[in-house]
């Protein structure tokens, strides 16, 4: 059993500072008292955050638009009207900028900034999306990405408070609030990455459908081919095949044309000109930026983070890993080979620091530095706001600091016996149920 956190009273300022440190020193020496209190602090956290994103923008004083005044749904408000263009007959409309501005104005009655980038085989889920209004639509969308995201948790898990505990990450909220699509990268990630042997049909059937953010999806597989996963990579093919045929059938040629002539235009609205804001962006080249460097300088740092990346990735793919560590690994790397990372985007983090801490339980307890990564994790809600206050890229300093955690498992280096055993503080928590998360049993 987890040990209890104790709550006390003190009586002085003093002795109320002194109590504090020493409650932060049990967190950062105890498994136990670290998982009790994520626990704890789920159970607050997550209905709150739930309740948040329906009441303060999920509703509001116009059928479309929230409390704040902004577009229902934020962002997700040109997923829907994209849908609805695709539904109308005019699946280019969202690859003209001008045209798809002015369709954005006419739904929700102001002046949007927002630009598609997405290939057409997005239009899909969009059109579907908008069959509804924008507000059930919306809401749809919210409780769709939670469960699939709760779903994957589970899977990788294998034990529900700890997927509770992953629901509860601020990122989680960041993509409810926003109402983008990370929690469903991050759940197609996280499933395809810990099935890939199990179910490989299916795993391949999850990569497949990324298809929708193909700088995501590159990775996954490029891994299946090296490591002769074929028929993971068959299916995962078939998949976009099938994804590719069917946005053809449905909506013709014309957003693939507009797709393809608007890559130029997505690069420089996105990396050249940060049209999004260089506080959204997470990535090394978004951090180089940041902080004023130039576009070579922001190119290099991208480089060498890709080249880390991918060493990282092939590291844990070719040679055997502990499978949880194994998927941790694509999640972590994946979104570390975009130049453009919003930070919405860290969502496939959270399964990637849920599978570390299993394979640390499972390996005899979790590192100081690994605990101080898990106190961290409130930090991922003010990301955005430090970058803009500060300058400082937070954002990129949480993805290298869970990268670095991930590489130090998946290339250890030879330790004493007596160091391995140091420092559990009470392994047992995760032990069992990590082994139905590291590919052994659903």
């Amino acid at each position: 059993m987890p040990a209890p956190i104790e709550t006390r009273v003190p009586g002085s300022p003093t002795a109320r500072a002194a109590a504090l440190r020493s409650d932060l020193a049990h967190l950062l020496s105890s498994d136990d008292r670290l998982f009790a209190f994520g626990r704890r602090a789920a159970w607050v956290l997550l209905p709150f955050g739930l309740a948040m994103v329906l009441l303060v923008y999920g509703t509001g004083p116009d059928p479309r638009r929230n409390w704040y005044g902004d577009p229902l749904g934020n962002d997700f408000v040109q997923v829907w009207v994209a849908g609805r263009s695709a539904l109308e007959g005019r699946g280019a409309d969202p690859y003209d900028l001008p045209v798809h501005l002015a369709n954005l104005k006419a739904a929700c009655g102001q002046a949007c900034r927002f630009a598609w980038h997405y290939p057409p085989v997005f239009l899909l889920p969009a059109a579907a999306m908008a069959l509804l209004d924008l507000q059930p639509a919306y809401l749809l969308w919210t409780a769709l990405s939670l469960a699939l995201f709760a779903l994957a948790m589970r899977v990788a898990a294998g034990r529900r408070d700890a997927a509770l505990v992953a629901l509860a990450h601020p990122i989680v909220l960041c993509n409810l609030v926003y109402g983008q699509n990370g929690l469903f990268t991050a759940s197609l990630l996280t499933l395809g990455a810990v099935l890939v042997d199990r179910r490989p049909w299916l795993a391949g059937l999850c990569f497949g459908l990324l298809a929708y953010k193909p700088h995501f999806a590159a990775l996954a597989p490029l891994l299946l081919l090296v490591t002769g996963r074929r028929e993971c990579l068959a299916a995962c093919a078939s998949t976009v095949l099938a994804l590719c045929l069917a946005s053809l059938a449905l909506f013709g040629t014309a957003p693939w044309t507009g797709f393809l002539g608007t890559l130029g235009d997505t690069n420089r609205i996105i990396l050249q000109n940060a049209a999004a804001s260089l506080n959204l962006n997470a990535s090394a080249f978004g951090a180089v930026r940041l902080l004023g460097g130039s576009m070579a300088a922001a190119w290099t740092a991208q480089g060498l983070v890709a080249v880390l990346a991918l060493g990282l990735a092939g590291r844990a793919w070719l040679r055997p890993t502990d499978p949880a560590l194994r998927a941790a690994a694509l999640l972590v790397s994946a979104p570390l080979l975009s130049p453009y990372l919003p930070v919405y985007d860290l969502a496939p983090l959270v399964p990637a620091v849920l599978l570390l801490a299993l394979a640390a339980h499972r390996a005899g307890g979790l590192r100081p530095r690994e605990r101080a990564l898990l106190c961290a994790v409130p930090l991922f809600a003010v990301v955005r706001e430090a970058a803009a206050l500060t300058g400082f890229p937070l954002g990129l300093v949480l993805s290298m600091a869970t990268f670095a955690c991930i590489a130090e498992r998946v290339m250890p280096r030879s330790v004493t016996p007596s160091r391995r055993r140091s420092g559990t503080g009470g392994a047992e928590a995760l032990t069992e149920p990590a082994a139905a998360g590291s590919g052994r049993a659903a």
